[in-house]
């Protein structure tokens, strides 16, 4: 496309790439001085007005996330029919075309990007923002290896391999690496983003996606109803852990997977590389070989076959390097470390078997037991429970615990807590007590309750923090039919909280916007003066964050201010040099007159060249066919004259002339 300019400010220039949405160039933005990544909605998205209340209200929401892993969004506007963000410039390859060029990736490097994708997911998530659509395509890598997530909210619409439900919160996201409740159109909440985050870490392991069809909904309902090959069975040299990691990411059941991203993040860290799911054993693959008695092995230590070569070697002089001694070697090692550690405990006076706080213990199974022979269990693990939800359930007794965090297995400090879901038995009607839970947890909770959530207001507080839940009805305890809608009242955050949503110190005089800044509880950043003829002098032209994205208390705000122009310094123009006088040469030019029509006719002759003005130093001069030519002198300088003849105001002769050598072409 030519060069466009949008709200004044942003020069369009190269088209970087495109999507089933919109379409993204590189520009640059003239105020600041800098280069930006600008994605512009397709048309036929922008005639839907609550997908563009939406991608306005999320993009704004996600401009106000400051992440290493996040590509920043710095501005979100509409010019005319068009909508568009402006974003960081990365730059860098998208993780689909790595995964596509280089196949399964090393686990060590796909454990890295995943740490790095969920900490930028637990930032959005803390700031109640789900992205929906997780997937490599969305994933961009940079040179020196940070992943970068981008598309937050804006992923809503359909393409060739995306659905969407008809429920107010629609289905979105790629199919590939969407979850099962997106599948349904039910709920999305965070558990959703870590669902295709486990897809994403499962294609880089193994090179391919673990659901595939001719169709959109074919691979929907796969997700939602068949279970994923694990990823060692297409590539066994994938870490045990890791691929536990996979599978508990990917449970079809929300309160099987991991309950946040950091949780995630501390199972990745605790990744044991050396330990493959193929040799789960903990040893190396020629060690699990042997240990397999894939190879039978004499008393001696020796295979059946090798006396043979055996006494071959023991005859040339040679000695053969027995195996047997090096195992007995290794095993008086391995008794060595231990008995020295209990010598030195038993000196000390402590327990050689004593769990110490920090020390890395497996996570037992409590799952299926009450809370009070958990603590017991646990006891011995050096480890405390934590209660997260109480459920309901029909299978589950009262008091049992249904689920546990981490799962039984995994590494964990002594000294930590493992987390429970308990059953509150069969479902009574009864409605829950969803005061002080964020919406999002109390969506899930009302839903597990066989509730639905109706109206969803909104009040401030000074007390309540944004986004929880202050009251509802009706009240926890109540007897109400399944499938009831619950009204909930909703934290907008105190007065300051409601006021920094709105803040807006464009136009203003920089000491209005330092004044409100200060009573706000925000921090002055950097300020940056451009000169603008238009506006008084220090007064506000842009902000960053800018206007209608989310500011926190504490954060800081960028402002850029303007300021008189100077005055230009005068210019001294030299005294312009005097050219040397073109030397003008005369070439004689033969016409030859046979091409004339009539025996009587007029000849035209006009003469240019680099130096002098064209000229026409013969017009409509009378001449007869019969006098055959004429040699005709034509002046002028330099090597790129040209010379044209006229008959009868009809051109016939055009000669190339070189009035410096007196060639004629």
């Amino acid at each position: 496309m030519g060069s466009r300019i949008l709200a004044g400010r942003y020069e369009l220039q190269d088209k970087i790439g495109e999507g089933g949405m919109a379409v993204v160039f590189k520009a640059r933005d003239r105020l600041l001085s800098r280069f930006v990544a600008i994605k512009i909605l397709r048309p036929e998205y922008t005639k839907d007005a609550m997908f563009i209340e939406s991608f306005r209200r999320e993009s704004q929401i996600a401009a106000g996330l400051v992440h290493p892993n996040i590509v920043n969004v710095y501005d979100v506007g509409k010019e005319g029919n068009i909508y568009y963000i402006v974003m960081e410039l990365i730059e860098g390859r998208p993780l689909s075309d790595i995964i596509k060029e280089e196949g399964p990736l090393d686990p060590y490097r796909a454990a890295d990007i995943a740490k790095q994708v969920a900490s930028a997911l637990s930032m959005a998530h803390k700031h109640q923002l789900i992205h929906r659509d997780v997937k490599p395509h969305n994933i961009m890598i940079t040179q020196d290896g940070t992943a970068k997530i981008t598309d937050f909210g804006i992923a809503k619409a359909v393409t060739g391999g995306t659905l969407v439900g008809e429920q107010q919160e629609a289905v979105m996201g790629s199919v590939h690496y969407f979850s099962p409740e997106q599948a349904r159109g039910a709920y999305v909440d965070e558990k959703s983003d870590i669902y295709s985050l486990g897809i994403v870490l499962y294609e880089m392991l193994t090179g391919k996606v673990p659901f595939d069809g001719d169709t959109a909904v074919a691979v929907a309902v796969k997700h939602m109803n068949e279970e994923m090959t694990p990823p060692s069975e297409l590539n066994p040299d994938i870490p045990q852990d890791l691929e536990e990691i996979v599978m508990k990411a990917t449970n079809k059941l929300q309160t099987g997977r991991y309950r946040s991203a950091d949780e995630m993040i501390t199972a990745l860290n605790f990744v044991k590389f050396s330990k493959t799911a193929r040799n789960s054993g903990g040893l190396t693959p020629a060690l699990a070989k042997g240990a397999k008695g894939s190879e039978e092995v004499t008393t001696g230590g020796r295979k059946k076959g090798d006396d043979a070569e055996s006494e071959e070697n023991e005859e040339s002089g040679g000695r053969r390097f027995n195996w047997a001694y090096v195992v007995l070697i290794l095993a008086a090692l391995m008794l060595a470390i231990p008995a020295s550690a209990f010598v030195r405990s038993m000196m000390s006076g402590s327990d050689p078997n004593e769990i110490r706080p920090g020390d890395i213990v497996q996570a037992p199974e409590i799952v299926g037991h009450t809370l009070d022979e958990a603590e017991e269990i646990l006891k011995e693990f050096g480890l405390d429970v934590k209660v997260g939800m109480e459920l309901p359930s029909n299978d589950v007794a009262e008091g049992v615990i249904l689920s546990q965090t981490p799962d039984a297995g995994a590494s964990i400090k002594s000294g930590q807590s493992i987390e429970v879901n308990v059953s509150k038995g069969k479902v009574d009607g009864s409605v829950p007590d969803v005061v002080g839970k964020s919406l999002a947890n109390a969506r899930t909770m009302l839903e597990t309750y066989k509730f639905k959530v109706g109206v969803v207001s909104e009040e401030v507080s000074e007390t309540v923090p944004k986004g929880t839940v202050i009251s509802q009805s009706p009240v926890a305890g109540t007897t109400y039919p399944d499938g009831s809608e619950i009204t909930l009242v909703v934290s907008l955050g105190s007065e300051k909280d409601v006021a920094r949503s709105k803040f807006n110190v464009e136009g203003k005089s920089l000491d209005e916007a330092k004044k409100q800044i200060e009573e706000l509880d925000l921090k002055l950043g950097e300020i940056s003066y451009v000169e603008d003829i238009n506006r008084k002098e220090d007064t506000v032209i842009t902000q960053s964050p800018a206007p209608g994205m989310a500011i926190a208390e504490g954060d800081t705000i960028d402002l850029v201010v303007s300021k008189e122009p100077e005055a230009p310094e005068p210019v001294i123009e030299p005294e312009p040099e005097t050219p040397p006088a073109p030397v003008t040469n005369a070439v004689a030019v033969w016409i030859d007159y046979s091409p004339a029509v009539n025996e009587d006719f007029t000849m035209t002759v006009t003469v240019s060249d680099s130096v002098n003005s064209p000229r026409t130093p013969l017009s409509q001069a009378a001449r007869h066919k019969s006098d055959n030519g004429e040699s005709f002198s034509a002046e002028g300088s330099g090597p790129d004259g040209k010379v044209l003849v006229f008959f009868d105001n009809a051109l016939v002769y055009e000669y190339d002339v070189n009035f410096d050598t007196g060639e004629i072409h």
